[in-house]
């Protein structure tokens, strides 16, 4: 119920709408009920020869003061024994209420009833076809208020939704797989379609027919409505069984849609790889194993589902005979009339389509809510920089960027940085070297807060950067990295990336900064050139030179450079290294590197084991220490011959 109130909470912007929609559902539901009591005088006029006569005895009757009861004062019965379930009925209607209801009827058959047949039957069609006009404006009503609130509040979900995935820190996606958010995004909200707006339109739609129902076969005869419900505890009980079955079977079809979904994203993200290394078909097995644990948990869940509609069917056809049964004996023994009957059997009978309606809304419903849950468990997931946001201005920095006792673990329990203490002087360029999965990446990653540190802090100058606005800190941070992220645009677009609006003219100045104007203007529409999902129209260094122009454009105090140059050739290196070079001047620069020729020339080296910073300093002093560094420059430049120790650095870069 809880997850069921935080969806209905998305109309609360739209209550006008909402108001409108329970009116329009009210009149609606209401005409429809009352239409069946057209089933009554219908009767009496084609199969009695005075329909009027037992208006006119009763009239006679009350004004004798004779009084008479709800369902059976049209005929005029006995008076009730004490104790009877007709006596016990009568203390239950207030007086006042049952005297209006008796005034209203006999003043309505006193105009009804007057005339010929024939004119009987023309005001009963005439009735019948104003009650069916108005009862379907007001479904036409109904319907398009439901459409316009059920997609408004599907559009909003899902750009909550859409933001809720930005703003989730990178740690959540190294264990969620693209397909399950995807699916999330598109199949479990639009699951959810039916919950908001439908099943809500569905409830109080039915609630208010049944409601009228069974009151108009209360007016009828207490004694055959208490007869027929004996059916309904039965009925609810398999409801809810039924509803508890649904709801598992439904997070089951979610999950296993989820799982396809992957699949298929990871198929199509690595079809290169799929092809190259998969000509036994494993991604095909792997896929339809999977498809088939969706079909066949749909099929499941569909089959129960269906159960629910035959099952209510036999429990109507169950209270038809019921109906017919008892009534039948009260016509015989003269307690009830035959038109009242057919009248009673008619509105129980319709009533039949609206419980179903409810049972189906609630199967409806329990599937909703299981798509929201998934949904649910996104928006309540924490969120990035959930810390920070209490300084709004953030200046260039002007002193150091500092790791302060920094330690930082992804699950809580393994260690990947261990007591951190690192100092980058502002404009400085600082080099990061060492083994893979020695902790280098993550450690850039904490500047921008990708991550926030288990322990310690990173600050600059002087401030940790948890206080500081997420946008603001991240606005003045440029990443070039070895996997260059281009959109399915064009070139001017993803360099002008995140930056609004910018003058064409800046944009090839950066270009041109980047070694990148002269391959762009060869491209076949230039600046305008599409250059498809991930840039796969370039090479390696045309897509790395446009992520250069990208971080130049954006003009940074703040630059990371993640082995920027590492999966190049060596000419696509030359370029890309001669745009890096004007891009880190004057800016303070974290460089992480495993060609060691890129980064003789920092002004700080600095060497991570393990989660440890293990050594400190420039290219020549580190090689003369003879330590962790020269085993990686040796391992590297002479992996079985002599030293270079002494040589020029410059000479080595060439």
């Amino acid at each position: 119920m809880r997850d069921y109130l935080r969806i209905l909470s998305l109309l609360r912007p739209y209550r006008g709408r909402v108001l409108a929609l329970m009116v329009c559902i009210f009149f609606a539901s209401a005409l429809s009920s009352v239409g069946v009591t057209a089933v009554s005088p219908l009767v009496r006029i084609l199969f009695v020869d005075d329909p009027a006569a037992p208006y006119r005895e009763a009239a006679a009757e009350e004004e004798a003061g004779s009084g008479a009861g709800v369902g059976d004062a049209v005929q005029a019965p006995p008076v009730a024994e004490p104790g009877s379930l007709e006596q016990a009925t009568e203390k239950i209607v207030p007086g006042h209420l049952e005297r209006w209801r008796q005034d209203f009827s006999r003043r309505f058959e006193a105009w009804f009833y007057r005339g010929d047949k024939a004119d009987m039957l023309m005001r009963l069609c005439l009735g019948l076809l104003v009650l069916y006009i108005l009862r379907n404006l007001f479904f036409f009503g109904q319907d398009a208020l439901r459409v316009w609130l059920e997609q408004r509040t599907i559009h909003d979900m899902r750009a909550r939704l859409y933001r809720e995935i930005q703003a989730l820190p990178l740690s959540y996606f190294s264990s969620a797989r693209t397909g399950y958010l995807m699916s999330r995004v598109i199949v479990d909200v639009d699951a959810m379609r039916g919950a908001i707006v439908g099943v809500l339109t569905k409830v109080v739609s039915n609630t208010v027919m049944v409601t009228i129902a069974l009151t108009l076969a209360a007016s009828v005869s207490w004694k055959l409505l208490l007869t027929t419900l004996i059916i309904v505890p039965p009925n609810m009980i398999l409801v809810a069984w039924i509803s508890r079955r649904l709801r598992r079977g439904s997070h089951r079809v979610q999950e296993e849609m989820g799982n396809t979904a992957a699949i298929l994203q990871e198929t199509i993200a690595g079809m290169r790889i799929v092809k190259a290394f998969d000509p036994t078909g494993r991604e095909s097995h792997r896929y339809d194993r999977a498809n088939h644990r969706y079909y066949k948990a749909f099929v499941k869940l569909k089959i129960l589902e269906a159960m629910s509609s035959p099952v209510s069917e036999i429990l109507g056809i169950l209270t038809a005979v019921l109906i017919i049964a008892t009534g039948g004996r009260l016509v015989i023994e003269g307690q009830l009339r035959p038109d009242l009957l057919v009248l009673f059997l008619a509105v129980i009978l319709w009533v039949i389509a609206p419980i179903k309606a409810l049972i189906k809304a609630n199967s409806t419903l329990q599937q909703s809510l299981a798509a929201a849950r998934r949904v649910l468990e996104i928006i309540d997931a924490p969120k990035e920089g959930a810390r920070g946001g209490h300084r709004k201005e953030i200046a260039p920095p002007s002193e150091a960027l500092r790791f302060e006792g920094v330690h930082f673990s992804y699950n809580g329990v393994d260690p990947v940085l261990r007591g951190i203490d690192l100092e980058v002087p502002a404009g400085q360029v600082v080099a990061l070297v060492g083994p893979s999965g020695a902790g280098k990446s993550t450690l850039v990653d904490l500047v921008p807060r990708f991550h926030d540190p288990t322990e310690g802090r990173v600050s600059l100058d002087g401030v940790d950067l948890r206080e500081y606005d997420l946008v603001a800190l991240r606005s003045m941070i440029a990443i070039v990295s070895q996997e260059v992220i281009l959109f399915h645009d064009t070139v001017v677009a993803n360099i002008a990336y995140g930056q609004g609006e910018i003058p064409r003219e800046q944009i090839v100045e950066a270009a041109r900064a980047a070694n990148a104007h002269d391959f762009i203007e060869a491209l076949p529409h230039g600046y305008d050139t599409v250059i498809g999902e991930r840039g796969w129209q370039l090479s390696g260094g045309q897509r790395q030179r446009l992520a250069i122009a990208r971080a130049v454009l954006r003009n940074p105090p703040l630059l990371i450079l993640d082995e920027a140059t590492s999966a190049l050739d060596t000419e696509s290196e030359r370029a890309v290294q001669d745009a890096m070079q004007r891009l880190m001047v004057g800016r303070t620069t974290l460089v992480i590197a495993h060609r060691l020729s890129t980064i003789t020339q920092s002004d700080r080296i600095v060497v991570v084991q393990g989660g440890r910073i293990v050594e400190s300093g420039r290219h020549q002093e580190l090689l003369d220490a003879g330590g962790a560094y020269r085993r990686l420059y040796d391992l590297q430049f002479h992996p079985g011959g002599e030293s270079d120790a002494g040589r020029d650095p410059s000479e080595l870069a060439r």
